[in-house]
């Protein structure tokens, strides 16, 4: 769950690197009075890429709660659960509800409909607001060290409603994730479909949809520890991903050192993911009693996986701020 998750936060990360819309000044309208500019009605489609963005801007901020979660119990559980009085106890920040219930009552305020985002943005919000007082309260006991005066009875009372809050903010946060990853796919096919065939912008616009379409076909390869029937799609992506990687390669004149380390890193996301493919089928992700420590300390799955969503950070990253064509 937690490398669907990273992958989920990365491959909604990288929905900036098509979303935007033209600011530019409304033309002048013939019939306006002169010294004027007549306000022009902006178009369902640019309605609909401003909502689109919000909600990028949505995905981009506030807490990752399934992250948050999971953190709170490793870090917790077994004080908690303990006798002993607490000798540290915090909550996470506050910004991380407001500034997700901000961008994502901004987004639901525009007209354009969106169903696969507009529900689970509308059930977060719902999430959200019963997740606010109970951190409130947290909060402020945390600040003032009040667990140093009770030995944590609050918190050990208070805990498990913080608890089920943030369990019920991360399943609607995992549906909107999901949604906006689709709805991210469909942008960038449309940019590959129209670019001119063997472009250098068909050849970036293939990289895009393709590593997308790889993380997002990573997920059951992982979660299932490497099947067999979720290998080849997998590894068929990953295929596309590298045939475009070469088409770029071989299109773009550009020199310097930023283009070498771009290739190197587009090339870096292909080989985690074939190596992680090479892995489980010689039975490395297979769990047995003798690897029962080594697993403990170092679960393969979950360290390919991590290394995996890294490199395709590293590469929506390069193609956000490289110069490279």
């Amino acid at each position: 769950m937690q490398a669907s998750r990273v992958w989920l936060g990365l491959l909604i990360a990288a929905g900036v690197l098509l979303a935007g819309c033209d600011n530019a000044q409304a033309p002048r309208s013939a019939t306006a009075p002169q010294g004027q500019v007549a306000a022009e009605q902006p178009s369902a489609e640019q309605i609909e890429i401003e909502k689109y963005n919000a909600y990028v801007d949505a995905a981009n901020s506030g807490g990752n709660f399934a992250a948050i979660l999971d953190h709170r119990r490793t870090e917790y559980s077994k004080d908690l659960q303990s006798k002993n009085k607490l000798s540290e106890y915090y909550l996470f920040s506050a910004y991380d509800i407001s500034l997700l219930r901000d961008n994502l009552n901004k987004a639901l305020a525009l007209p354009s409909p969106m169903p696969d985002l507009d529900a689970p943005a509308k059930a977060m919000l719902v999430a959200l607001d019963k997740l606010q007082p109970v951190h409130s309260e947290l909060a402020n006991y945390a600040a003032s060290k009040g667990y140093l005066s009770d030995g944590g009875q609050k918190a050990r009372a208070m805990e498990p409603a913080l608890d089920a809050a943030l369990e019920g903010v991360a399943i609607e946060q995992a549906k909107f994730y999901d949604g906006l990853a689709k709805r991210d796919e469909v942008n960038t096919r449309q940019a590959f479909d129209e670019a001119e065939k063997d472009s250098l912008a068909y050849y970036r616009a293939g990289i895009v949809l393709y590593a997308k379409q790889s993380m997002r076909l990573s997920t059951d390869f992982f979660q299932s520890a490497g099947a067999e029937a979720s290998v080849k799609p997998f590894e068929e992506s990953l295929g596309k991903t590298a045939q475009m990687i070469e088409g770029w390669h071989k299109q773009n004149t550009a020199t310097g050192p930023g283009c070498s380390v771009m290739l190197s890193r587009l090339n870096q996301f292909v080989g985690k993911g074939r190596e992680a493919i090479d892995t489980a089928r010689s039975g490395g992700y297979k769990y047995n009693e003798q690897r029962q420590m080594a697993w403990k300390h170092n679960n393969p799955i979950e360290h390919d996986a991590k290394f995996f969503g890294s490199a395709f950070d590293d590469v929506i990253n390069d193609l956000n701020s490289t110069s490279c064509s």
